[in-house]
C-alpha cells in the first residue's frame, strides 16, 4: 500500500511552517479528485531537454504576452480546432 495515514501525520507535523500551506492545496487537489488536477500532479517530472529554438519560441510568446499581443485559450482553440 506504501505510506499509511500514521505516517502521513508524522510527515504533515515535521512540515516547516512555510510549507504548511502548499501541503494543504495538494492534500485537497487529492482529496477532489478531479481528474486533470491530480494527472497534472502525479505526472513525472519532464526532464527532457529544451532546444535553443523551443527556448527561443518560448521568450518570444512571453514577450507578446507583455505587450498585451496575447490572445485568449478560446481564440487559440477556434485558430487550431477551426471551431
Amino acid at each position: 500500500m506504501g505510506i499509511t495515514k500514521k505516517e502521513l501525520y508524522r510527515l504533515i507535523d515535521a512540515l516547516p511552517e512555510g510549507e504548511v500551506e502548499a501541503a494543504g492545496r495538494f492534500l485537497e487537489f487529492l482529496i477532489a479528485q478531479d481528474p486533470t488536477v491530480y494527472t497534472l500532479i502525479s505526472a513525472p517530472f519532464d526532464d527532457e531537454p529544451i532546444s535553443e529554438e523551443e527556448d527561443l519560441e518560448a521568450k518570444n510568446a512571453w514577450n507578446e504576452h507583455l505587450k498585451g499581443k496575447s490572445i485568449s485559450s478560446d481564440d487559440a482553440a477556434k485558430e487550431i480546432f477551426g471551431e
